[in-house]
């Protein structure tokens, strides 16, 4: 799994303290952990992953709220979820397609990513397709995130790389996946990555998962005409874990992320702040 039961009960609260604001507690940020906001390019619709809610403690689904008149629907699990892991929703630009990771069966490796289409007129989800040995490898494929200009970015531990998990870019209409490179990815886990919204910088987690250990902190790098710069901290974030990096993508300036902070709902919550990159 992504995030390890064992790792999760271990993380520690810090005595850092924030003006970050938890999503709408007990609607979205509830007992449970939860990761990874996406919200739909009109608004309309919201997707995150939760780890335990009303299910299991360890039990990986992707959960979901939607406009209705005026108001929302009240959170309900997707209903392409699995017995399994399925985690890291994110909306494509133009929102007729949701990508995520899952380990259900038929896949190439230990999760692989997925897509699904969904209905703009009905808001139906479709029958998810597994986006085949050009993205996935043996390994494990983790959080992607569609581009504007038809590419993927998503974490993997099966392309080599520098460290454990790297994060790799790959065109949708082919070819094998491409390392972003050693000014992004370093010798832990690199993932989670979110593009702004003019995709102009990346803002992602790094650091130690494991059963034992569960340490990680977000960092950006910039898109220049030579490439991305090297990854400096990003200065956000209320404890020691923060991960599930994304953008508004109504509002550029509004960035959500998922940690164990004191005063927080649950095992982690979703916090919106002002966005990191200045």
């Amino acid at each position: 799994m992504k995030i390890t039961a064992l790792a999760l009960l271990a993380l520690a609260a810090t005595s850092a303290t924030t003006a970050d604001q938890p999503v709408l507690p007990g609607v979205v940020s509830t007992a449970a952990a939860e990761v990874r906001l996406a919200i739909s390019p009109d608004g309309t619709r919201m997707l995150w992953g939760s780890v335990g809610r009303d299910a299991a403690p360890g039990q990986l689904d992707i959960w979901e709220r939607h406009r209705v008149g005026e108001g929302w629907s009240k959170p309900a699990p997707v209903p392409f979820n699995t017995d399994g892991e399925d985690f890291d929703p994110a909306f494509s630009p133009d929102g007729r397609q949701v990508y995520f990771h899952s380990d259900r069966p038929g896949g190439f490796g230990g999760t692989d990513i997925y897509v699904v289409d969904l209905d703009a007129a009905s808001g139906a989800f479709g029958a998810p397709r597994n986006l085949g040995p050009d993205v996935n490898s043996k390994g494990a494929e983790w959080a992607p995130t569609p581009t504007a200009d038809g590419r993927l970015i998503f974490a993997s531990d099966g392309w080599g790389g520098f460290g454990k998990h790297d994060l790799f870019e790959v065109a949708l209409s082919g070819g094998k996946p491409q390392n972003l490179g050693r000014a992004i990815n370093g010798p832990d886990e690199d993932f989670d990555a979110a593009l702004t919204p003019n995709a102009d910088a990346i803002v992602f987690s790094s650091g130690v998962m494991s059963d034992d250990v569960a340490k990680a902190s977000l960092f950006v790098s910039r898109l220049g005409p030579e490439g991305w710069s090297q990854r400096t901290p990003a200065g956000v974030g209320c404890s020691d874990f923060v991960n599930g990096a994304g953008f508004d993508p109504s509002n550029p300036d509004r960035f959500y992320y998922a940690a164990k902070c004191p005063g927080g709902s649950g095992r982690m919550d979703i916090y919106v702040t002002r966005t990191p990159i200045r």
